[in-house]
């Protein structure tokens, strides 16, 4: 049997012209009398009723619902709906009212309105709840407070403020009730101003009868929301008045509310006055506010203290106390503190908590501890998003890329359907590695799924194609974005810094400040190794004045960078006072100081700064040992050197890199030491590259070993069949030696192999303009100065003694 019709409902006690339910659905009806089902749907605004083939619910069914009065109450009715709508099937609830209606009850003795209207607010569509307002309307039974109160929380839950305030204006009678969904409503909503204006106004035209708990949590949580303390004392003092705070709730959201406005003192004294109290003083959620505040203002050490006299106290933590634990030892990058909370995790067994876990997963590797971090991962049975995200967004942080992205294969196969987070995770990994392909593949998955559009999934698109080189392309994905955020402008700031588009990152930076978005220390940095590339000293002084004005120099990146930067552009002085106004300094600014006196030759003040380095208890890292040994190499130190490379091994268990091994060699070769370089060379534990090999052949041009050479430029051309320079370099050497046949084969050998040398380009900085120079380049509107002057340095040189060679000066070979 099948039974086809419409509902209508009217629409502010107008006319029937506007249907209840527009869409298609399917709902399913409850038998209060069998445990029997009978399925109802809608199609193109009819009900089709599918009867049971029971014959007895035949006799009781005739259009879907139970016809006989003595049969159905409206009691049962209002059960029906009550159940549909807790377990989340609001159409089933409407439903059960609608037949309620067309099977000849009267609409006067349903009387259960306000769980029908949160069944409507639970639709989230605001012009169907005009409906069910104005069907109430209509039918007189809007002098109920109770409906009132929960047509202003249907409003509120279907997005519309604006309707809940005019209806609250509009109402002749308010209880706490309708105060509490206004002040409430406006702060869900983040209106966190008119919530704390409808809070005030309550307490004004109420005389502050209408003290309860949820007005008041509401208000505070508005103040922490905008940091506003000056109205958060004002309800505090509210709540002193009307004695209400020692309530377990409001001492929670007050202390709260002082952490999140950064005053730790009231928040302590507030905590301070519960302590004693037995059943707030040990309330588990006020000792967690405590702590999340003390960790949220960097007060480390106190959040520990507290957590640790919360376990002397008996009170056993639950899983937001530990996962807060976590965060503090991440801070503190404590490892050893850290698998103590691990420890007592297990103890409590709280290790099969998913968010316990990422918490657990994110400290290990935080404090350096990957593979502990990795073996949680793997063991856990609980993964969800957000620990996959965690997990593939550290390992592509943290030096294991290759692993981010063999999650990443695991969670396509096991679960499919990736979030914006899991993209960005495994395009983190693609921009460490390079890898373009892959990324271009997840960048195309990114867009079927939609999230191409997101903005931090478009921010990492732009910084994998700019680590990839690929400019045009992080061009195109930026200029494509319907939002860009701060991130998405330092990749493509950072793009062309790294891609040596200097001119490009400058213009990205102006265009960015054009679009009201501040920088931050990233976008700083990265401006500043501009113009380390750049070596324009007035750049660089524009920028550090930049800084100061913005109030950016005492960030730690920012005046490493800069110190770099001075250090490049040539002004030591510089360099040395911005690091001798720093209150701290981590590795990389003591690495940053001792490289800048290393590139200006200034190396007894370096090692003075290392042992400086040394007493402030700062460990040197490879990077230290790299600065010291070039210094030596170029200053011909050779003791020093093999001093500060015995050194690194014995006294800080670094393993050399081919960049100190780089360097040894080339302290070696200028010094002539030519074979004890080469045996270092064979001697190393790791690949030389053709780096360490051309510092060599350089030495051996220095000192006319041209059988060195011959073995030296072999392995250098195994590594790299079209390296120019080294060509150049060993043809010049056959030069110096007189070997003029090996000379012309090597360079026969260039021009059949389609190579050719990049020329020379320098450039000087005088009076605030830039001047480029290109070898054999006349383009200079004062090029005839400039090579009279260098003619005339030339004869200066002659007359000292220096004889030129003019075949290495011929342009004949290189047409």
């Amino acid at each position: 049997m099948e039974i086809v019709r419409s509902h209508w409902l009217p629409l502010n006690g107008h006319c029937l012209s506007h249907k209840l339910v527009s869409v298609p659905y399917k709902v399913t009806l409850r038998n209060l009398e069998k445990t029997t089902l009978i399925s109802c749907s809608l199609q193109n605004n009819a009900t089709s009723i599918r009867l049971a083939e029971n014959p007895s619910e035949k006799s009781i069914y005739s259009r879907g619902f139970l016809t006989t009065k003595s049969v159905m109450d409206v009691s049962k009715v209002n059960r029906m709906i009550k159940e549909c709508t807790e377990d989340g099937f609001f159409e089933d609830a409407i439903r059960v009212y609608l037949d309620f209606i067309e099977c000849g009850f009267p609409v006067e003795e349903f009387r259960f309105f306000p769980c029908l209207i949160k069944a409507f607010g639970g639709l989230y569509d605001v012009n169907k709840g005009k409906q069910i307002h104005g069907h109430l309307l209509k039918f007189g039974f809007l002098q109920d407070i109770f409906v009132k109160n929960s047509l202003l929380g249907m409003y509120w839950k279907c997005g519309a403020g604006g309707n809940a305030v005019d209806m609250f204006e509009r109402m002749e009678e308010r209880d706490s009730v309708s105060w509490n969904t206004m002040i409430s409503g406006f702060c869900q909503s983040g209106d966190y101003v008119k919530s704390l204006v409808m809070f005030r106004r309550m307490v004004k035209e109420c005389g502050g009868s209408y003290h309860n708990r949820v007005a008041c949590l509401a208000a505070l949580s508005s103040c922490a929301s905008i940091k506003c303390l000056t109205h958060g004392l004002e309800i505090h003092g509210f709540l002193v008045k009307k004695g209400v705070d020692s309530d377990e709730f409001l001492v929670s959201a007050l202390i709260e509310m002082y952490m999140k406005c950064g005053d730790i003192k009231n928040a302590e004294n507030v905590f301070e006055r519960i302590r004693d109290n037995e059943l707030v003083g040990r309330n588990m959620v006020v000792w967690n506010v405590m702590i999340l505040g003390y960790v949220s203002n960097e007060c480390l050490s106190l959040a520990l203290e507290l957590f640790v006299e919360m376990l002397e106290l008996g009170i056993s933590p639950d899983s937001s106390t530990v996962v807060v634990v976590l965060v503090l030892c991440s801070q503190l990058l404590d490892l050893a503190v850290g698998k103590q909370i691990h420890g007592l995790i297990l103890g409590l067994g709280l290790d099969d908590d998913v968010r316990v876990g990422t918490a657990l997963m994110e400290m290990y590797f935080k404090c350096g501890d990957p593979e502990t971090s990795l073996q949680i991962f793997k063991r856990s049975q609980n993964h969800n998003l957000v620990m996959w995200g965690s997990v593939m967004l550290n390992c592509a942080q943290n030096g294991y890329p290759n692993e981010a992205l063999e999650f990443f294969s695991e969670f396509m196969l096991d679960c499919g359907f990736p979030d914006p987070v899991i993209l960005l995770a495994a395009l983190r990994a693609c921009s460490f590695l390079s890898l373009k392909p892959r990324g271009m593949a997840i960048h195309g998955f990114a867009i079927k799924m939609g999230f191409d559009s997101d903005v931090f999934v478009g921010g990492a698109l732009v910084d994998f194609y700019g680590k990839c080189g690929d400019m045009e392309y992080a061009q195109q994905v930026f200029y494509g974005l319907s939002t860009r955020d701060l991130v998405s402008w330092n990749a493509l700031i950072s793009g062309f810094a790294q891609n040596k588009c200097a001119d490009e990152a400058l213009k990205a930076f102006r265009d960015m400040q054009s679009k009201q978005i501040k920088p931050n220390t990233v976008t700083m940095a990265c401006i500043l190794s501009v113009c380390t590339h750049l070596s324009v000293m007035i750049l660089c002084k524009e920028v550090h004045c930049y800084l100061l004005r913005h109030w950016f120099e005492t960030n730690a990146l920012v005046n490493n960078s800069l110190i770099s930067a001075y250090a490049k552009c040539g002004d030591i002085h510089s360099s040395r006072t911005v690091f001798e106004k720093l209150p701290v300094r981590n590795e990389v600014t003591w690495n940053s100081i001792l490289l800048g006196f290393g590139m200006h030759g200034r190396t007894d003040e370096m090692f003075a700064t290392f042992e400086k380095m040394k007493e402030a208890n700062i460990k040197p890292d490879h990077g230290t040992f790299t600065s010291l040994l070039s210094s030596c190499s170029h200053s011909g130190k050779v003791d020093a050197g093999w001093k500060y490379f015995n050194s690194m091994m014995e006294d800080y268990n670094l393993e050399p890199r081919v960049e100190q091994y780089t360097c040894m060699v080339d302290l070696l070769g200028r010094a002539g030491n030519l074979n004890q370089a080469y045996d270092l060379i064979m001697s190393m534990p790791c690949s030389p590259d053709d780096r360490i090999w051309g510092s060599l052949l350089a030495s051996c041009k220095n000192h006319g070993n041209t059988k060195l050479a011959e073995v030296v430029a072999n392995h250098i051309f195994e590594l790299d069949a079209s390296s120019v320079g080294y060509r150049v370099l060993l043809a010049n050497l056959y030069e110096d030696s007189g070997n003029l046949n090996e000379v012309f084969r090597v360079r026969t050998d260039i021009k059949q192999m389609g190579l050719k040398k990049q020329p020379g380009c320098s450039w000087i900085e005088v009076d605030n303009s830039i001047h480029i120079f290109v070898a054999g380049d006349y383009s200079h509107d004062r090029s005839g100065d400039i090579y009279a002057t260098i003619e005339s340095l030339s004869l200066e040189m002659k007359r000292v003694g220096y004889v030129p060679h003019i075949q290495a000066a011929s342009n004949k070979y290189w047409a």
